[in-house]
């Protein structure tokens, strides 16, 4: 369990396609779906928070710091990631969407590995369906380059991280990165 590294749980988007307000608290076998996200983070990192986009009433029930989006307009997961970026004191912050129950667990020691040996400020998963760059583990000194770049008009995840230096970490499962965004990928998602 790492101790400079902070999980941030991104749950402020709009929930369009899975025609709720807040995806995140949408059972999932019979638990929300942010509770699989928290399960699978809570043993890798000492600090988990929940970011989110003006729903914290929703989150109050897991008892997690929240941050919410410092503006009030919807920009994506990168204001959720600036505004964390800006809030969070630890070294490192390891970002994962709220609908994503079966991240791997050794996520933050794969990340932090690869960073520590190649001297990057950041770490993407990679999977046969390319960079999973909503998991991105970035340090906080990251966090200059990014107001710029979103001042900039960039909403990009990808485009930002390619920006850093960064490394590249290769997942072989693609089930651990799996987004649920639709009823139909919930009913036949697999743990």
């Amino acid at each position: 369990m790492y101790d400079k590294v902070t999980v941030v749980i991104l749950a402020g988007g709009q929930s369009k396609r899975m025609l709720v307000q807040n995806k995140a608290t949408v059972l999932f076998k019979d638990k929300p779906l942010i509770t699989y996200v928290i399960d699978r983070m809570k043993s890798q990192a000492k600090h988990i928070v929940i970011n989110t986009h003006q729903n914290q009433d929703d989150f109050v029930k897991f008892s997690l710091p929240l941050i919410d989006d410092a503006l009030s307009n919807q920009e994506g997961p990168l204001l959720g990631m600036l505004t964390s970026l800006q809030k969070i004191k630890t070294d490192w912050i390891q970002f994962v969407p709220c609908d994503t129950p079966n991240l791997p667990h050794s996520l933050v020691a794969d990340l932090m590995k690869a960073v520590e040996a190649q001297k990057t400020l950041a770490a993407v998963p990679e999977t046969n369906d390319g960079l999973q760059s909503a998991c991105l583990l970035c340090h906080t000194s990251t966090l200059k380059n990014l107001q710029d770049f979103f001042n900039q008009g960039g909403r990009k995840i990808e485009d930002w991280v390619r920006q850093l230096p960064f490394c590249v970490v290769r997942f072989h499962d693609q089930s651990q990165f799996i987004n649920i965004n639709t009823p139909q990928e919930l009913e036949k998602t697999l743990l």
